[in-house]
């Protein structure tokens, strides 16, 4: 058997180096995010609690071939450390003092090995630690773009807390009923991971009933029902005929609800930094309501509102690098669409697609002429 086909846990130095030597090559190098505690001399992307008692370290690959990586913290009832308690606002949760709570973070997929069979190794690694450890809520933040993804293969679900900064982006944050039915599929690929007897009352502690305030309500910050998500869509920008944003120009109803199913809408408050100058994401964020500074070398060269769109130009461009910075100035509410979007759109309804191309391409050029001017403008300050 490969070593790209199990999952191994780091136990030696030698192991902990390599996996801090991937997350370099992903995080700093590949997806260009700011961390404040990174290595460039060793190449190197670590933190203090890679070594904890309450880490553990997976991979799968070999040390001069990694191809995936995850770390999950565990902590026994009442031994939440401080400031993951405040990061991930745990005080919502009723009762969490006496649970066995888990972090899952540091998840990485090398590009080449994106979409093949490593994502469900990696999960069902996690969920063997869970059982091992009787773990009852798995806590994890992650980039807007990937919020359904997890809601799908995960069953992550985002809840009533505070948006996390994580290295230049905006993370939100999810949690997971480990009690919930098995969240992937069985893999048939085997893993290093220690076999042992399953903690006594394993994954009992917490039914969705007691935490469905936390779960439910507006003051969730992310909202997936694609009911709600298509009537706030409508209020916001169908409404008034005269004032349709320039993307949706001649485009079916049909067609816009179909574009809305894609997607999810995100709240936001005053100083909520959505994209950062030269991160890597392709997601496409519409406004619909509130107010947005577009930023670039301190200066601010655009205001946007409702009706706007932004991303749009990493959304199309061969790096996905963002050009720009963009900062809510009020609160705000934005949909934010993942760069598949467009594909699935065109395969489904093809004329549709092509008059989104079309609009977004407009509006991309517009964009661009307005960038530049504001850019020569700001240089002459």
């Amino acid at each position: 058997m490969s070593s790209a086909e199990k999952v191994s846990v780091a136990t030696s130095q030698e192991e902990l180096e390599a996996i801090w030597r991937f997350r370099y090559e992903v995080y700093i190098e590949e997806l260009k995010r700011d961390y404040p505690d990174v290595d460039h001399e060793n190449r190197w992307y670590r933190d203090a609690d890679d070594e904890s008692e309450h880490a553990i370290n997976l991979y799968v690959g070999s040390l001069d071939n990694i191809v995936g990586i995850q770390r999950v913290l565990v902590w026994p009832a009442g031994k939440i450390p401080a400031n993951y308690y405040e990061l991930f606002t745990m005080e919502m949760f009723p009762g969490i003092e006496h649970a066995v709570i888990a972090e899952a973070g540091r998840l990485m997929i090398r590009p080449s090995a994106r979409g093949h069979n490593i994502f469900p190794l990696l999960v069902n690694g996690m969920q063997e630690i869970w059982q091992q450890h009787g773990v009852e809520l798995c806590f994890l933040y992650c980039a807007p773009g990937l919020v359904k993804h997890y809601r799908k293969t995960l069953k992550a679900r985002p809840y009533d807390g505070r948006l996390i900064p994580a290295g230049s982006i905006m993370g939100i944050p999810m949690v997971i009923l480990t009690a919930e039915e098995q969240i992937v599929e069985p893999c048939d690929k085997p893993s290093e991971m220690p076999t042992g007897s399953r903690a006594q009352g394993a994954n009992q502690g917490f039914e969705l009933s007691r935490i469905a305030s936390v779960l439910e309500g507006d003051s969730v910050p992310v909202k997936l029902d694609e009911a709600v998500i298509w009537e706030l869509f409508q209020h916001q920008l169908l409404e008034d005929e005269s004032a349709t944003p320039a993307f949706l120009n001649s485009l079916s109803e049909k067609a816009a609800k179909r574009l809305t199913s894609s997607g999810f809408i995100l709240d936001l408050s005053p100083g909520d930094v959505i994209t950062k100058t030269g991160t890597k994401e392709r997601e496409m964020y519409v406004i619909l309501n509130g107010v947005f500074e577009v930023v670039a070398q301190e200066k601010r060269l655009a205001i946007l509102e409702k009706g706007d769109l932004f991303g749009e130009i990493a959304f199309f461009s061969e790096t996905g690098e963002r050009c720009a910075s963009v900062r809510a100035v009020t609160k705000g509410e934005v949909l934010v669409l993942r760069r598949n979007f467009l594909k699935e759109l065109t395969r489904i309804d093809p004329e549709a697609g092509f008059q989104i191309l079309t609009n977004l391409g407009t509006v991309m050029a517009d964009r661009i002429v307005s960038l530049n001017q504001a850019l020569l403008a700001a240089g002459g300050d």
